[in-house]
């Protein structure tokens, strides 16, 4: 019993599509003879459908015909692109919405205790000065409530103040 060395590889005969130029193994594909003799492989129904019709198989995007004219899929492609991720954009270090650099490395560095008492204090700032703005607006109430409790007069006590409801339209006068 012999055994499998990697060194030693079977040969396997393959020829190619004549209008995709795909590798057609043996076993696999059809001949198409024409009447003058000529034959064509073609490894399967699409690719002799296509022959037939005529198509151009260099304007087919899935034959290897048009990636050869297109250089797709090529070893100096696939380097090209190896470059390509190789190369590491350089990190631009510029100041944000009025801040230089300087300052954005010193806001990177400051704990996060800092920071909390920054905020904390301007949100002490805050409520404050909303508090001295409702203290002030209701200073200020009493002594813009009888000016209201004049304009009230005469009407409904309790009730909201209700408009008149109109006998016609604006600008008509009624044919009574």
């Amino acid at each position: 019993v012999k055994a499998f060395s990697p060194a030693l590889k079977m040969v396997v005969k393959t020829e190619s599509c004549t209008f995709s130029g795909f590798r057609i193994y043996p076993g696999h594909g059809m001949t198409y003879i024409r009447v003058d003799g000529k034959s064509y492989k073609f490894i399967n129904g699409k690719n002799e459908a296509s022959f037939l019709m005529k198509r151009n198989p260099r304007k087919l995007n899935w034959t290897m015909f048009y990636r050869r004219l297109r250089k797709k899929g090529t070893q100096e492609d696939q380097l090209k692109k190896a470059k390509k991720r190789t190369m590491a954009s350089t990190v631009m270090s510029r100041g944000i919405a009025g801040l230089s650099v300087e300052d954005l490395k010193a806001k990177k560095g400051e704990s996060g205790d800092k920071r909390k008492a920054q905020r904390d204090a301007t949100l002490r700032e805050v409520k404050e000065k909303k508090r001295k703005d409702q203290d002030e607006k209701k200073k200020s109430a009493p002594k813009a409530a009888p000016k209201a409790a004049a304009q009230t007069k005469g009407k409904a006590a309790g009730g909201p103040a209700m408009k008149p409801a109109r006998s016609s339209a604006p600008g008509k006068t009624s044919a009574r």
